[in-house]
């Protein structure tokens, strides 16, 4: 798990440290004060290759829509405003401090080519990434060592996928049941999911039994429900333990945050896992501190970046402060 992160010369941070993090991250502060951009640094740190050359239209709308030939748009209209400034002259850095004290770092090199690699030096892990725009190779290499991240943009999910992930799972020894067991934390009625096609239709879908005369598909379930379910499935098929999600928020409903939140507490302590996500919704924050408060353990780590005096930094907001907030209906963004 990443306790510390810093971030140089990326995008508009010039230096910007993240400390004290935590099992769940929540990424808050106004418009264009970089929360999307602290996840896209942590592709670039911890990413597969395919999910570098991805990041144009991982969280973003770019020229190309992820459509064969448009690399070219991205080198001149992507890739070069990576760097601070859009200088490259500027070398990227990031550093994450893991919670047993070894580093990782990932640092830009401007070379013909963009590459990336790795190589281990004093008890660290190092990757050399490359980049000049007009040249783009990016080789498939795998994460660094222990880490496996997967990244929810704010685009919905398709059900049909969300149910052959969860068919995956439940041909695994006790899949159904572990699945069942998170999913109750978000439908106490819950009695049993099961993964079905209905005669004369063409798609499988995920139905849930919650004691009604027959069961209910998972489109018809609620919004929570649903999200929980598609973050779950992510988790467990892809076997991650870093899930990054922008706008975590996005189209559910501000009642069902509480849900939302105490299925990702119980989800990340199962699987161990860390979530570094943004929100622009005081809602999301206090539904999300209500919920790390009643399970009574230090696993929420709140960051408010802010602009001051013309460079961004990041403040990590005490529970004080999130409890002062809470009672008194203070902004917790800006």
């Amino acid at each position: 798990m990443i306790t510390n992160l810093q971030i140089r010369n990326f995008r508009g941070f010039k230096d910007v440290s993240l400390k004290e993090l935590r099992r769940i991250n929540l990424l808050v502060g106004g418009n264009d004060t970089g929360k999307t951009s602290v996840l896209e640094a942590i592709i670039l740190l911890l990413g597969r290759g395919d999910q570098v050359m991805e990041l144009p239209i991982t969280f973003r709308n770019n020229q190309n829509g992820g459509q064969p030939g448009g690399e070219l748009d991205d080198r001149e209209n992507f890739w070069p405003w990576l760097f601070y400034n859009r200088d490259w002259v500027n070398q990227i850095e990031i550093t994450a401090v893991s919670e047993d004290g070894s580093r990782l770092i990932v640092k830009s090199k401007p070379v013909e080519n963009l590459t990336l690699w790795r190589q281990p030096r004093e008890g660290r892990e190092e990757r050399i990434m490359s980049l000049v725009p007009g040249s783009l190779d990016v080789p498939a290499n795998p994460s660094p060592k222990d880490f496996h991240v997967s990244r929810l943009s704010v685009r919905p999910s398709h059900p049909v996928q969300d149910a052959e992930k969860y068919n995956q799972i439940a041909l695994e020894s006790q899949g159904e049941a572990r699945f069942e067991g998170i999913m109750r934390e978000v439908e106490p009625r819950l009695k049993r999911l099961r993964y079905a096609r209905l005669p004369g239709t063409n798609s499988p879908l995920v139905f849930v039994d919650i004691g009604l005369s027959r069961a209910v598909p998972s489109t018809q379930m609620g919004q929570a429900f649903n999200r929980i379910l598609h973050i779950y499935a992510e988790i467990l098929t892809s076997k991650t333990n870093v899930l990054l999600i922008d706008e975590i928020e996005n189209g559910i409903f501000s009642e069902s945050l509480p849900l939302i939140w105490k299925g990702l507490f119980a989800v990340c302590e199962q699987q161990n896992v860390q979530i570094f996500a943004t929100t622009h919704s005081r809602e999301c924050v206090m539904a999300a501190y209500a919920a790390a408060h009643e399970r009574g353990k230090d696993e929420l780590s709140v960051q408010r970046l802010q602009i001051v005096k013309g460079n961004i930094e990041a403040v990590r907001m005490g529970a004080e402060h999130l409890e002062v907030a809470s009672e008194m209906g203070l902004e917790v963004r800006s």
